[in-house]
């Protein structure tokens, strides 16, 4: 089964992808809407990633992947 995975050593905490995600899901630009999380952790740099269950894969085709503008997010 194919699943999204996040790659925090490219993934800059931009935010783009809880965007799109909320934005495809929801109809607003609200992180808090989005399918999957992304934290800031307190040392410089550090950034974690989670899919949640809720996730949908947008129908096999995953609006998060496409838009990162790092490619931090794989569909595989």
């Amino acid at each position: 089964m194919k699943k999204i995975e996040i790659n925090p050593d490219r993934c800059m905490g931009c935010m783009t992808c809880c965007n799109v995600c909320s934005f495809t899901h929801e109809g607003e630009f609200n992180p808090g809407g989005a399918r999957l999380k992304i934290t800031w952790n307190l040392s410089p740099g550090e950034v974690e990633g989670q899919v949640l269950e809720s996730c949908d894969l947008c129908g096999g085709t995953p609006e998060c992947v496409r838009w990162c503008p790092v490619g931090a997010l794989k569909y595989a």
